[in-house]
């Protein structure tokens, strides 16, 4: 299908991405690793921050790049009840022992308000689990009994291979388990603080958000760099230029949970007979596409 369309786009793992960013900037950004912030204190020239282990330091700005638990969030705009939405799923992934039987394919067994998928990721099989529920009571994201117990209640009575898939996550060391959630706060800057990508406006698991993460840190730079004596209209721009590619794909997360989650059995079929018909349109509108003069499309467009 993203043949037939002519895509681009390219999956990288998480863990590969990490390193790739992280050996580009080694030489020119320090790095602090195990440790985290518990207090910010900013006044007109600058921010204090705070660490848990290192000792305090001095910053023209602090930039929270910390993801959905944001802790810049947390500390310096309020507590993340206030702004994590939960979108209604949860979802697990596990690396699977071995190489991955197929590989250029990806398996998914839905039942109502259940996924499981199967696919190779370099040449390894890695499992994913996405279901609809409620936010569970007293979640936490770093709790990794908790997440076993949870995926367990929710595929108890599941077939295909997902009982063999439970077992295995039962002792999983790199279970990683978390809410589909989206950030939503009116400002993504306050004095010498702003946000910048999921600890800003995570799109939740199904909308782009390392590439929109790269793409707000380019805008946010080049707006630095073009006012650095005033930061705060720097933010104000970058904001104002992000939210417009930031806004639609938040908006697109209950259409993209029916494709992959449907509630229902009927929901089930549907999907999959469109899914039937999705190559040939990718295919016509690929064509379309090429064969239309520009002016064409120009003229329609208006």
């Amino acid at each position: 299908m993203q043949r037939a369309g002519g895509s681009r786009e390219v999956e990288v793992t998480r863990t590969d991405l990490a390193a790739i960013l992280y050996e580009a900037g080694r030489d020119s950004a320090e790095y602090l690793f195990g440790d985290t912030m518990t207090a910010i204190r900013q006044d007109e020239t600058g921010v204090e921050v705070i660490f848990d282990q290192a000792a305090p330091r001095r910053f023209d700005l602090v930039i929270g790049a910390d993801g959905l638990h944001s802790m810049t969030r947390r500390l310096a705009f309020g507590p993340e009840s206030a702004f994590v939405r939960h979108m209604g799923l949860y979802v697990a992934t596990m690396p699977l022992d071995g190489p991955a039987e197929q590989q250029s394919e990806v398996v998914i067994h839905n039942s109502p308000g259940r996924m499981v998928a199967i696919h190779p990721v370099r040449g390894r099989a890695l499992a994913a689990f996405i279901f609809r529920a409620p936010a569970v009571e007293g979640f936490d994201h770093r709790d990794t009994e908790q997440h076993r117990r949870i995926l367990a209640d929710a595929y108890a009575d599941a077939g295909w291979q997902v009982p063999e898939l439970l077992e295995r996550a039962r002792s999983a060391e790199d279970l990683w388990f978390d809410s589909v959630s989206q950030v939503r706060i009116d400002r993504w800057h306050d004095g010498r603080v702003a946000l910048l990508g999921d600890a800003a406006s995570s799109v939740s698991l199904f909308g782009d958000g390392s590439t929109l993460a790269m793409a707000g840190a380019h805008t946010l730079a080049e707006e630095l760099a073009a006012t650095p004596a005033d930061p705060q209209a720097a933010f104000a721009r970058y904001e104002a230029a992000h939210r417009t590619l930031v806004g639609p794909r938040q908006d697109n997360v209950a259409a993209a949970a029916a494709l992959m989650v449907p509630a229902t059995r009927i929901g089930i079929d549907t999907r999959n007979l469109a899914s039937r018909l999705w190559p040939a349109a990718a295919a016509v509108s690929w064509v379309r596409n090429r064969l239309t003069p520009r002016r064409e499309l120009e003229a329609a467009a208006a």
